[in-house]
Formats: structure tokens, C-alpha cells, sequence
């Protein structure tokens, strides 16, 4: 059978898939809508179509704020002497040359329409269309105990706030929120997430990866050799490519931001030769750009394993399709997809090195990479287990319950946040982005730094590392609370020694220090 007959069935295949049905996001709208424009074109309200209920706001009479979403926006204007005007509607009409809102996904019912696009807009219809009951699926899900954003009041990973077209997540400090409403479904938060704490929901990554799996399983179950998927935005239709490449495998996907690298990777483990993402002039600038970081360090990760780098690219709109050097297609692997993204992969990776026996043992990546390793300066470090508390993989951990105070690393939990080089008080910690090829040594628990315990000089009981007590030492010894010998020596002791020394030493309790306060009275 030819490559095009196995295509027919594969593509039917691709088309019978149903996807796990989503929870819906809900807008109410009665038809409010609030015109923006200057004055001369409010003037000439007569020619716009009639709406149900229109105020005109003129962005003369001062500073403009626009907040909201269809059904629920609000626009404030401030003029010069700090007056505040606030308007409430369920539709924004932005009549102004340039748009108010400049974010590259535009909420919904928000209409941008220069007067010069009057009579080319189809806005009659649309704004009859405005009143009623809306839905649409809720795109993400999000789980905040694997989130990298905040850790002890510091931001450590912001990367789907930047990433968003939207401006549809913010910061909580300690977590992100995503605003449903404003969701409108981009993809490129879930791509650049380190952790995998916000998730693409509809389609999930285990329903795309098995249509992918299925697809191709019957491409190749009918003779068709070489496949090449070619995921591009459901606003292209790719039928240049049907015609010019008969081993072309297209996956049409609501938003290309959200294919990420665990799905292309997936893609060459269940048997694609090669993975294209068709970059359409429909795509946001800063989506292409996050899939162009996230591609560098996958074409990083291709050359580690002996494939050709290409064997996962990006292409241009309508142009040929990148030539690689080897056609190597590995055996189809047979496991369902996960629903992690780190997971998925793990899991693709897995399959490709046992397939493939690279030649090394691992790939540096650049630093955008989620993957690599930390290392501890021991000259720095005091085992003050600041980087353990602050890691939110738990790819460090403490080894107090052992004899010896120890920093123990997990590789394959580690996202390259940076949260513990921001939170080590001894700047000790630095991150090296790489791939590890073999599982075992990736989740083996391996020791960072250790240190000897501290013996109490009092009781003899271990309660320290000893670098904490000889910096503590060196750092205290000209402070006033310590100037005798007597009272240095107390860092050396346990909390409940230290206690019994000071009610015990009479210069301590004479009127010189208050245990209880802390200071000189």
C-alpha cells in the first residue's frame, strides 16, 4: 500500500478520536457596550450599527483603564485633576486607530474597529450576536503543590505569567491564580512550565498523545514509511503539504503554543521520522518565541541521542518543510501517554535511548532547559538547609536524620527554577542545565555537601554542622551580646545548655542582658 493510502486511514483514524470532555466557562451578556474613541469619531455615531444599549466615552477626558471580560468589563477614566469616571458594560467597542488593549490574545467581547474598517467589519452581526448566554471549555487545570512560582515570599519562576498572550495569570506571591475568563486558551504557559503545574485541558496531553499513538500505529499498520507529523492552529488548513509530502501526518491543534516539547518528543517515540510545528502568521509573536527556546534545547537533546537536529523544528508559513540527513524511525513504543509533562518526557526519552544506545551519557542544554543539576559550593555552604525547604521538586532534600549532616539531590526532580539559588544565604548554589540519558542515575539520590556534627561543649550532644557554628562564631565574636569568652561559647552549646548557661552566668542575669528580650538594657 502507498504512503497516500496509509495516510487515508491513519487520517481517519486521527478524525474518529474523541477527546475527554472539559468543565465550561460561562459568560452572561445583556448587549451593554461602551464605545471608545475621540471625539470626531463619537461624532459620528449615526453610521455605526445600532446595538442595544451603547455608551460613548471619549478617551479626551482623561486617562482610560479597561478591566474585564464579555459580560463583565469595566472602564474607568481619570481625568487631569484625579476625577474618576467608571462605566460598567458587557462589550467594548475600541473605535481608536491603534487598539486601547495591546495584549496579543484580546479578551473576549472586546472589538477593535478603526473607522477605516467600518464598512469592512462585519460588526452589525456581531453586536446583534452580543446578548445571551455563552460557553466555551476551560483550557487549563493547575496544581499549585508542584508550582515553582513562590517560595518564602520570593518569585522564583514566572515563566507563564511572561509567557501568557492573554494576561490571564498573575502572581500571589506563593502561587499563581489563572482567570478563567480571560483564558483564551493559548498554550504557551503550559509549554514553558518547568514543573508541569499548569496543564493544557482541552485536549489534555494524554488524549493528544493517544491520537497521536493511534494515528500513527495505523499509518504504519498499512505500509506507510516515514511519517512526518506536521501540527499546525486550526485557522490553517495544510493542504499544500498533502500534496507536495505523502508521508505527511497533520495534527491540527487549537493553539500551536500549546504543543510542547513532550509531545514532539512522544511523537518520535511512538514512530515519527520527523516533528514540524507549522508557524502560521495567526500564531502570536511570543509564542513563536517561546517554541523556538523550547525547540533549541529539544535540538540539543536530538544530537545527545544520534538523531538529526532537525528531526524537530519549527516552519515558516507555507515554506518547505526542513530536509534532514538520517530517516531513522525507531520501533513504535506502545504506552499510553501520562499525564505529566515531565513524565511524558521521561517516559519518550526513555524509549528513544533504550532504542537508539547513544554513544554518550548525557547533553548539556542551554539554560531555558527544565533540566539539570545544582551544585553546591562546600567551601560556601553551611548545611543551613535553606535550598531543601525552598525547592519546590524536591530535588534537593535533607539528610539530618542520617549521623552526618548531608544535602542529598534528586536530578530528575530538579526544574532549574533557580528557587534555591535565590533563597542560599552564601550564594553556595549554582544551577548546570543537562540531560541525563540513563534513568537509574537521574533518580538516584546522590549527597551535594556534608559536614561533621557539632558536638554541644556541654553535653556533648550533636546539634549543629560544624561550618554553621565556626561561621556563627566568626560573624558574632565583636558583637557586643557576645564579648566575653563565656558568652561566645554559648554558640557553642544546644538550645537548652545555651538556656542554663545564661541564667547561670551572672553577668547575663546582673542587668547587662535579658534573655527574654534579647538586648542590653
Amino acid at each position: 500500500m502507498s504512503n497516500v493510502d496509509a495516510r487515508q486511514q491513519a487520517l481517519a483514524v486521527r478524525d474518529a478520536f474523541e477527546f475527554e470532555p472539559t468543565s465550561l466557562v460561562s459568560y452572561q451578556s445583556t448587549g451593554k457596550v461602551i464605545a471608545l474613541g475621540d471625539d470626531d469619531v463619537l461624532a459620528k455615531r449615526s453610521e455605526l450599527p445600532a446595538a442595544l444599549d451603547i455608551s460613548l466615552v471619549s478617551t479626551a477626558a482623561g486617562v482610560i483603564k479597561i478591566d474585564g471580560y464579555l459580560g463583565a468589563y469595566v472602564v474607568s477614566v481619570t481625568d487631569q485633576h484625579d476625577n474618576q469616571v467608571v462605566y460598567q458594560g458587557d462589550a467594548i467597542l475600541d473605535l481608536n486607530e491603534a487598539p486601547l488593549l495591546t495584549r496579543e490574545m484580546l479578551p473576549p467581547g472586546y472589538f477593535h474597529v478603526p473607522p477605516g474598517a467600518w464598512g469592512k467589519h462585519d460588526l452589525a452581526a456581531e453586536l446583534a450576536d452580543l446578548p445571551g448566554e455563552f460557553e466555551k471549555p476551560k483550557y487549563f487545570d493547575y496544581d499549585a503543590s508542584i508550582c515553582a512560582h513562590g517560595v518564602n515570599g520570593k518569585i522564583a519562576c514566572r515563566q507563564c505569567i511572561d509567557a501568557c498572550t492573554a494576561e490571564a495569570i498573575q502572581s500571589l506571591v506563593d502561587r499563581i491564580e489563572v482567570n478563567p475568563y480571560l483564558c483564551q486558551g493559548g498554550g504557551s504557559c503550559t509549554t514553558v512550565c518547568p514543573s508541569g503545574a499548569i496543564r493544557y485541558l482541552y485536549p489534555g496531553l494524554r488524549d493528544n498523545g493517544k491520537r497521536l499513538r493511534d494515528m500513527l500505529k495505523a499509518y504504519h499498520e498499512q505500509g506507510g514509511e516515514l511519517p512526518i507529523i506536521l501540527f499546525h492552529s486550526e485557522s490553517y488548513s495544510p493542504e499544500m503539504y498533502l500534496q507536495h509530502y505523502d508521508n505527511v501526518l497533520p495534527l491540527e491543534v487549537e493553539e500551536l503554543g500549546s504543543v510542547g516539547m513532550e509531545l514532539c518528543l512522544s511523537a518520535l517515540a511512538y514512530g515519527a521520522m520527523q516533528v514540524v510545528l507549522h508557524v502560521d502568521p495567526e500564531v502570536p509573536r511570543s509564542s513563536q518565541d517561546n517554541l523556538g527556546a523550547q525547540v533549541e534545547w529539544v535540538q540539543a537533546l536530538l544530537v545527545g541521542l544520534g538523531l538529526d537536529r532537525l528531526s524537530i523544528s519549527l516552519c515558516s508559513h507555507d515554506a518547505a518543510l526542513p530536509e534532514i540527513e538520517t530517516t531513522h524511525v525507531v520501533d513504535n513504543a506502545i504506552h499510553d501517554m501520562p499525564p505529566g509533562k515531565r513524565n511524558a518526557i521521561y517516559q519518550a526519552l526513555d524509549h528513544l535511548v533504550g532504542k537508539l544506545k547513544p554513544t554518550v551519557d548525557r547533553i548539556e542544554l542551554p539554560a531555558s532547559a527544565p533540566f539539570g543539576e545544582a551544585v553546591i559550593d562546600a567551601e560556601k555552604c553551611t548545611l543551613c538547609m535553606a535550598c531543601v525547604g525552598s525547592c519546590p521538586g524536591k530535588a534537593l532534600q535533607d539528610g539530618s536524620n542520617r549521623e552526618i549532616p548531608e544535602v542529598f539531590f534528586i536530578e530528575s526532580n530538579c526544574l532549574q527554577c533557580g528557587a534555591c539559588v535565590q533563597t542560599c544565604p552564601e550564594d553556595a548554589i549554582t544551577l548546570n542545565p543537562r540531560l541525563l540519558f540513563d534513568q537509574e542515575t537521574r533518580n538516584r539520590s546522590r549527597p551535594l555537601n556534608s559536614d561533621t556534627p557539632f558536638a554541644c561543649i556541654s553535653c556533648g550532644k550533636p546539634f549543629a554542622p560544624t561550618s554553621v557554628i565556626n561561621k556563627m562564631q566568626e560573624k558574632l565574636k565583636d558583637h557586643h551580646m557576645f564579648g566575653s569568652e563565656r558568652a561566645l561559647d554559648r554558640l557553642k552549646m544546644c538550645d537548652n545548655c545555651r538556656v542554663v548557661d545564661i541564667v547561670q552566668d551572672p553577668e547575663a542575669m546582673g542587668g547587662q542582658f535579658d534573655p527574654q528580650k534579647g538586648f542590653r538594657q
